[in-house]
C-alpha cells in the first residue's frame, strides 16, 4: 500500500506543476544554424461518466451487465511537436455493474485509482481546434470492492480464512484508446474504451476468468495551451 500512495503523491505533484505550463526548451545544433524546439508541459482536470462490466468465462449461465459510474482526476501532457504528445493521467473511479447467474442478480461496487499513459496524435484545424487519438497502457489500483447479494455485502478484498486469498486482486493492467476533440479555448470532449489483460480473480483464478472493461465519455480542460 505504501508504494501505491507514493505513486499517487508523485503524480499529483506532477499534475500541479503541469498547470503552470512552463515550457522546457531543448536546443538542437545544426551545421548551418542553431534551432530551438520547445517541449511544453500542459495539464488540467478531467470529469467522466463511465459504464463498466466484466468480460468473463468459466461461469455457466451468467451475464455481466453494465451500470453507470463516474471518474475524476487530472492529466499531464508532454507536447513533443504540434502533432504528437505523451499524456499521463491520474483518475479516481466509482464503478458499478450487475452480475446475473441462474436467474439471480448481485451488484458489484468498486472504488479505485488508475494511471493511464497515452501516445497521442493530434490533427490541427485552421481555426486552432484539434482532433486527437491516443492509445496506451494503464494500471488500476483498487481501493475498495464489494458484492451485494440477497441483503449480504461481501468485501471482495478480504482474505478467505481457509485459502488465505481474497476473491479479487486489488490491481489490474490493460490497454485503452482515447478519441476526442479540443476547442481552441482548451475545452475537450473525449470518449475512452479500456479493457484489462489480467484476470481480476485471485481465488479460483485457474478456472474462472474475469477481465474488467470500461466505456467512458467526459470533458476535460487544458490550461495554458
Amino acid at each position: 500500500m505504501k508504494k501505491k500512495y507514493f505513486i499517487i503523491l508523485l503524480l499529483a505533484v506532477g499534475c500541479m506543476s503541469a498547470l503552470k505550463a512552463q515550457p522546457l526548451s531543448v536546443v538542437k545544433k545544426d551545421t548551418e544554424s542553431s534551432k530551438e524546439q520547445k517541449i511544453i508541459f500542459t495539464g488540467g482536470p478531467i470529469l467522466e461518466m463511465n459504464v463498466s462490466n466484466f468480460i468473463h468465462s468459466g461461469i455457466g449461465d451468467s451475464k455481466s451487465k453494465m451500470k453507470f459510474g463516474f471518474s475524476t482526476g487530472g492529466f499531464l501532457n508532454l507536447g513533443i511537436s504540434k502533432s504528437f504528445s505523451v499524456q499521463g493521467e491520474m483518475l479516481f473511479h466509482y464503478k458499478t455493474s450487475d452480475f446475473e447467474w441462474s436467474n439471480q442478480t448481485g451488484e458489484y461496487r468498486y472504488w479505485g485509482m488508475e494511471i493511464p499513459v497515452y501516445a497521442m496524435y493530434h490533427y490541427c484545424f485552421s481555426k486552432g481546434n484539434r482532433l486527437h487519438i491516443g492509445i496506451g497502457p494503464y494500471t488500476e489500483f483498487g481501493l475498495g470492492a464489494s458484492f451485494k447479494y440477497g441483503g449480504i455485502k461481501q468485501d471482495l478484498y478480504e482474505k478467505d480464512s481457509a485459502t488465505g486469498l481474497p476473491a479479487l486482486c486489488d490491481s489490474n493492467t490493460g490497454f485503452g484508446i482515447k478519441v476526442g476533440y479540443e476547442f481552441v479555448s482548451g475545452f475537450q470532449i473525449n470518449a475512452i474504451y479500456k479493457a484489462s489483460v489480467t484476470n481480476l480473480l485471485d481465488e479460483n483464478s485457474s478456472r474462472i476468468k474475469m477481465y474488467p472493461q470500461t466505456f467512458s465519455i467526459g470533458i476535460a480542460y487544458r490550461f495554458a495551451k
